[in-house]
């Protein structure tokens, strides 16, 4: 597995049994798309009322989920209660999800609409300022890690609920129950959809776990959120790691499951 292929499923090797090497392709190139199984990738156009803010490239569902999420972490929204209602719709080639909020809410999108596409690899993508890539940063109050047997417990979760070429976000009480679960293409989208949940619920995670790498987006995300500690299946950036430490988030590189390492410590 790599970092940004999760769970990834090897392809049957279609070389004769007992030749150890792969001479010849498995063609799939007249294979009708829907018996493919690779994961689905669809725009996904996040309004506020009638103006655009940006539009992502995600797995299309949890989409009510993922665009709260996403406001949130962009700081367009402060509290669930500033969405009067939400409409995902169709559009041409993928989805439009539609937040109708108060007048003020939608000027403070219109001031920091996204200028590109964010893709599915990076959160970060379309920003026009780096103030805009650093918002929502401060400093988290002290709050002891999970236990290890708790981390245990989660990526046992994460194994239990893998599926191929798809990143998984897991939000937790602190007791360890699970809060809610975010699959997406996307790393940052699967981390939105959780922290959207969350806040549908009324619910604040103490901890998150995802089945990626760590990079500074995903550090933004849940410090915005409030969650305490973030652990990633592999090794985060060093920036993210910076930035976890000035900002008191507890960052935990889970080495895929062989050993816990405590990056950034939020009990001191």
């Amino acid at each position: 597995m790599t970092p940004d292929s999760p769970h990834a499923t090897p392809h049957t090797d279609p070389s004769p049994e007992g030749s150890g090497a792969t001479d010849a392709y498995l063609d799939s190139s007249e294979t009708d798309l829907g018996e493919l199984p690779g994961p689905q990738e669809r725009p996904v156009s996040i309004l506020f009322n009638d103006t655009a803010y940006a539009t992502v490239l995600a797995t299309p569902d949890q989409l009510e989920a993922l665009a709260v999420g996403f406001a949130f972490s962009e700081g367009v929204i402060d509290r669930y209660a500033d969405i009067a209602s939400l409409a995902c719709e169709s559009s041409r080639h993928g989805h439009r999800v539609r937040l109708n909020v108060a007048a003020r809410i939608e000027r403070r999108a219109a001031g920091q609409a996204r200028a590109t596409t964010t893709t599915s690899g990076c959160g970060a993508c379309g920003v026009q300022e780096e103030s805009q890539l650093l918002f929502g940063l401060t400093r988290l109050a002290p709050a002891n890690p999970p236990a290890p047997a708790a981390l245990r417990s989660g990526l046992a979760a994460l194994q239990d609920r893998a599926e191929s070429g798809m990143h998984l976000a897991l939000s937790f009480a602190a007791d360890g129950e699970l809060i809610a679960a975010g699959r997406d293409i996307g790393r940052h989208n699967a981390l939105d959809k959780v922290i959207g949940e969350g806040l549908r619920q009324g619910r604040q995670a103490a901890w998150a776990m995802t089945s990626s790498r760590c990079s500074l987006e995903l550090v933004q995300k849940s410090v915005r959120a409030g969650i305490a500690t973030l652990a990633t299946l592999s090794y985060p950036s060093r920036l993210a790691v910076e930035v976890a430490r000035a900002c008191n988030l507890t960052l935990i590189n889970c080495h895929r499951g062989r050993r816990l390492e405590l990056l950034s410590r939020g009990d001191r």
